[in-house]
């Protein structure tokens, strides 16, 4: 009889450890309640509203009439499952990338949170997929000599000519990389931003489009990686006879690749008028990445994801950068915001980290950015044609000059590196 009483004991001691159990477990991982109908966002009525108070452009990064004509482009490659329409996978995904949170933006567009981001990957998985967003350099003369000409266009007196591309890298801030995902994770850190990042490069027309970008290297590398971005110095170097691109002095000197005078060779006066007119048209790529940047203000801070996946991120924002000038224009209604609206949230915002009020950061250059030597003829021949005609930096950009490298209180300003590669212009 007792040992029936103990063997009850037992039982009913084992039921309510199970029970405790159980309980433990519901409270960890309660069960999940009726599936929540989520109610869409009404896309016609949201474009009619945004519309009359002036706010699509700002809110879509994009013009109205060139919104449509991509939701038509991407349609076939949206995979968003029912009931969420393209226009909520598109709506979501750039307002994501004009710098909202996944979380939030689900609110908006009357989706899960599982959908919302199910659906932002799709987004960027269409944009980088689509033939017609393509990246691309021009295939034919014509096409040369016409990017030539937006490029002479910004040139004072047409005297840089033959430029077809303006060359730059600028670094990405990302998430800190797994060992399993890149195996040396030390080579993605910045010692001078302090974060984890990625060098990107890219060459762009005059317009700010870019005919060539990519996510190239690991953060601690610099623009010295140029040599080994195959896709971007074989074209440099098959060039069109009399056609070139121009960089910074960090990348080293070719015939086909102007770069401006560093050390003592800039303080001849028409070795420094020509870093002036070489500028001109080098600043088209610093302005290339401000724009991209503050369009996409995802890209102003640490992009988090997989490598791979902040990869797709970062080119997702170049195409559709590409795709926005191509519709809008340029000087798109997005950038007169930007440049004076009164809504100070789209006001260009310089980067916290950047010299000289910068709205990106630019690729760091080593120690030996400044010691390349050569003749570059096609340089020799613009310097000699600037000596015999007496063509000097105006007056108006030594004052610029002399500003930059100034403290608010007017003592000189101890810069980390060269002035010279900082802005020559």
């Amino acid at each position: 009889m007792s040992d029936d009483c103990s063997m009850e004991e037992v039982r009913e001691e084992m039921d309510d450890i199970l029970l405790l159990q159980w309980m433990a477990s519901v409270a960890v991982h309660p069960p999940r309640g009726p599936r929540w109908h989520h109610n869409l966002l009404d896309w016609d009525e949201h474009v009619n509203q945004l519309m009359h108070e002036g706010w699509f452009v700002n809110e879509y990064r994009m013009s109205p009439s060139a919104h449509r004509q991509y939701l038509q482009r991407v349609e076939w490659n949206s995979h968003g499952s029912e009931p969420i329409l393209v226009e909520h996978i598109i709506a979501l995904g750039l307002r994501v990338l004009a710098s909202g949170r996944v979380t939030d933006i689900r609110h908006i567009i009357g989706a899960s949170r599982a959908a919302a981001y199910q659906a932002f990957d799709d987004f960027v998985d269409a944009v980088n997929s689509h033939p017609e967003l393509d990246i691309n350099f021009p295939t034919s003369i014509d096409e040369w000599r016409e990017i030539n000409d937006g490029f002479k266009a910004k040139s004072s007196e047409e005297i840089m000519e033959g430029c077809v591309g303006a060359i730059d890298g600028y670094f990405q801030c990302i998430q800190t990389p797994t060992k399993k995902e890149v195996g040396n994770v030390i080579a993605y850190y910045s010692g001078h931003y302090k974060s984890h990042g990625v060098n990107c490069q890219a060459c762009v027309r005059g317009d700010f489009c870019f005919m060539y970008f990519g996510v190239v290297a690991p953060g601690s590398t610099n623009d010295n990686i140029y040599p080994l971005v195959s896709g971007l110095k074989s074209v440099v170097e098959a060039l069109p006879t009399g056609m070139h691109c121009v960089a910074d002095a960090a990348y080293t000197i070719q015939e086909n690749l102007l770069i401006p005078f560093t050390g003592t060779e800039h303080l001849d006066e028409v070795h420094n008028s020509f870093n002036f007119y070489l500028s001109q048209l080098w600043i088209r790529i610093e302005m290339a990445f401000g724009r991209l940047t503050n369009k996409f203000r995802i890209l102003k801070g640490c992009v988090l994801g997989l490598l791979d996946r902040v990869t797709s991120i970062i080119m997702a924002c170049a195409r559709l950068h590409n795709y926005i000038i191509q519709k809008d224009g340029p000087n798109d209604t997005m950038q007169e915001v930007a440049e004076g609206g009164d809504d100070p949230e789209f006001s260009i915002v310089p980067h916290s980290d950047a010299p000289l009020g910068m709205s990106y950061l630019p690729v760091i250059p080593n120690e030996d950015w400044g010691g390349f030597e050569g003749i570059l003829y096609t340089r020799l021949g613009i310097v000699e044609y600037l000596r015999s005609n007496e063509i000097m930096r105006p007056l108006y950009n030594l004052a610029r000059k002399q500003w930059e490298v100034m403290d608010d209180d007017g003592s000189e300003n101890n810069l980390e590196w060269d002035d010279e590669y900082i802005s020559p212009s």
